[in-house]
């Protein structure tokens, strides 16, 4: 049987749990829309905004795209189609993001980004 005294704990994680992804939640925004408005003449502000506007799209896309079936969870049924429908949104964005990031650093070691880079150099001269 459990005690009073076991769930103190959990109570305390659970409310760290709460902070922590609010302040994630606040240092994402602030991040993300910062550099955006304080430098919207240089040409990376338009590059900035189009990938938060197709990380948004991303998140949307893949929320449609969730499934809503109900799971069975530690022997309990969990039915709330939203939150099913948030995991399932999670999960798939973070893996299309992982392997885009992935594809991204290839690109970059690969000195292919360079190559481009000396070319269009050099027609312009």
């Amino acid at each position: 049987m459990a005690e009073a005294g076991d769930f103190l704990l959990a109570e305390v994680m659970l409310w760290l749990m709460y902070v922590t992804v609010a302040v994630t939640v606040v240092v994402t925004i602030v991040s993300v829309v910062r550099p955006l408005l304080i430098a919207p003449k240089k040409n990376a502000s338009g590059r900035g905004w189009l990938v938060m506007g197709l990380t948004v799209v991303l998140l949307v896309v893949t929320y449609l795209a969730g499934s809503d079936q109900p799971l069975m969870v530690n022997g309990a049924l969990f039915k709330d189609s939203f939150w099913l429908k948030v995991t399932d949104m999670l999960i798939v964005s973070s893996v299309i993001l992982i392997v885009v990031a992935a594809g991204f650093v290839c690109f970059g070691t690969s000195g292919i980004n360079r190559k481009i880079s000396n070319r269009v150099h050099t027609k312009k001269a």
